[in-house]
């Protein structure tokens, strides 16, 4: 089956399961040197679907977080939305993918992430430098600031400044590993906060590396929200599929 995935999450998981991709978005960047050789159709809020016609595709994967209605509406081959709004659904929505692709590797996955559901113990306050993603980085504080009583805030982008809701999957992510209580979320999915607003809630900024590369900013963040920070590796926490899934299954639970 030839596939155009516009779902860069989920094209990872699909090389991984030896689906054959013939298309992807330009934001489909692992695994990298198997992208390389695969044709870019667009973004993951747009799609040139001259681009895709040549590729004949039987299939093209959308996700409705990722991609816009518009994209599914005006598209004139099959196609499947998944919808992965938390890390609890990702066994179903692998099981929902590996019966469009016929794909039993898909079924495995699904799995393996049902039994890491199932079996990961929550973590503990006192492990959390090793439990979460952290990079080392010369403007970061020492990553003991994280074991304090302030609370933690995300950041995903800068200018303006955003964070992540409670219904997000990164938000799933950290609740599943016990830290929901130390993580600032909000109603809304991706909210916009003032630096005056993050001054007043007086975190500790989580600042991830993607989709804003705060590593090239982190010290300029810092002296703009008077906040000490630490760097995160974002894509173990939103990067839905096997790169979450390994992440999670690298972690010793604590007992």
């Amino acid at each position: 089956m030839r596939v155009v995935c516009m779902v860069p999450s989920w094209t990872e998981t699909l090389l991984a399961c030896g689906v054959n991709v013939v298309g992807r978005t330009r934001y489909c960047i692992h695994p990298a040197e198997q992208v390389a050789d695969i044709v870019v159709v667009g973004g993951t809020k747009d799609v040139q679907w001259e681009k895709v016609a040549p590729l004949a595709p039987d299939l093209v994967i959308f996700d409705k977080e990722e991609n816009t209605r518009d994209m599914a509406q005006s598209c004139p081959y099959p196609y499947i939305a998944t919808h992965a709004e938390s890390v609890q659904d990702m066994p179903r929505a692998l099981r929902l993918l590996a019966q469009q692709l016929n794909n039993g590797v898909l079924i495995t996955l699904a799995a393996r992430f049902q039994r890491v559901l199932n079996n990961l113990v929550p973590i503990s306050p006192t492990t959390l430098p090793s439990a979460l993603p952290l990079i080392s980085h010369k403007d970061a504080v020492s990553e003991s600031v994280l074991s304090d009583d302030r609370p933690w805030l995300y950041l995903i982008w800068r200018k303006p400044y955003m964070s992540i809701g409670q219904h997000t999957f990164i938000y799933s992510v950290f609740k599943h590993l016990g830290f929901g209580h130390k993580l600032l979320a909000f109603d809304a999915n991706y909210p916009e906060l003032s630096p005056e607003e993050i001054t007043g809630l007086n975190p500790i900024l989580l600042c991830s590396t993607e989709p804003y590369p705060f590593a090239k900013q982190l010290a300029v963040t810092q002296q703009d929200l008077q906040q000490p920070a630490v760097l995160i590796d974002g894509e173990p926490l939103c990067w839905y599929g096997i790169r979450c899934l390994r992440f999670l299954e690298s972690l010793k639970p604590t007992l």
